[in-house]
């Protein structure tokens, strides 16, 4: 494998209907998604049997979860989930959400 460098602003797609997801690279332990919602567009909350990471690459966006109270994140947080703590993020925002997803494989 070769050193990959990846560039957000090119590769950052919106829709109306629902956040766009989509995989930037995965090997045997752990995948890395790029996630971008507009405003109102959610993470309904969730759990992973490893550790999640979120970085807030764009915008606003609210933080849930089961072990802590709402939480405001914006560009340059970076969020780290327990194993089997329940998370989510919601835009609640005027301006589009842009997240790099880190999760274990097959998680």
């Amino acid at each position: 494998m070769k050193t990959l460098i990846l560039d957000i602003q090119k590769l950052k797609k919106f829709s109306d209907e629902k956040r766009h997801q989509e995989t930037l690279w995965a090997d045997e332990h752990s995948t890395i998604k790029l996630i971008c919602m507009k405003p109102g567009q959610e993470i309904t909350t969730h759990t992973h049997h490893g550790n999640h990471i979120w970085i807030v690459m764009e915008g606003k966006g609210e933080f849930l979860s089961s072990d802590r109270e709402p939480h405001s994140i914006d560009i340059g947080k970076i969020v780290i989930v327990p194993p089997l703590v329940e998370h989510g993020i919601r835009n609640a925002a005027k301006e589009n959400l842009v997240l790099a997803s880190i999760t274990a494989a097959g998680d």
